[in-house]
This record gives C-alpha cells, structure tokens and sequence, in this order.
C-alpha cells in the first residue's frame, strides 16, 4: 500500500467516498485512507489509487466529480 499515490483529500468522509465509487466504477483499484482523529474527527481523508493509475483517475475527477464547498 506504501506505493498507492493519492489522487483526493477532502476532511469529509462522505466526499471520500464518493470519490472512491466513482473510480471503482471507472475499472480503477481505490481505496480510502483514513487520516481522521477517531475522537475528535478532525484530519484528512486520502483516496488513493496504484501509481500507474494516477493521471486517469485525476482526469476522472476532474470531469466527473464537483462538490459545491470546494
């Protein structure tokens, strides 16, 4: 997993997860890396894809995905 490269960052889980179904509809390896504090909820939260995948999945996230906070 240390070679898995991060592709989203968002501090709310639901976006994350968002963002990780899109591109496993896509045909893309993802996955969420939980950066959070468990008690207190404050941190990042990483949607992470294999490097060799990297420049797909930001064209898809690009064109696909708008949050109206960002």
């Amino acid at each position: 997993m240390s070679s898995w490269q991060t592709v989203y960052t968002t501090s709310v889980p639901h976006q994350a997860e968002i963002v990780k179904d899109v591109l496993i509809n896509e045909g893309f390896a993802a996955i969420v890396f939980n950066l959070q504090d468990h008690s207190y909820k404050f941190g990042q939260l990483e949607v992470k894809v294999n490097p060799d995948s990297v420049m797909r999945a930001l064209k898809i996230i690009n064109e696909q995905i708008s949050f109206n906070n960002e």
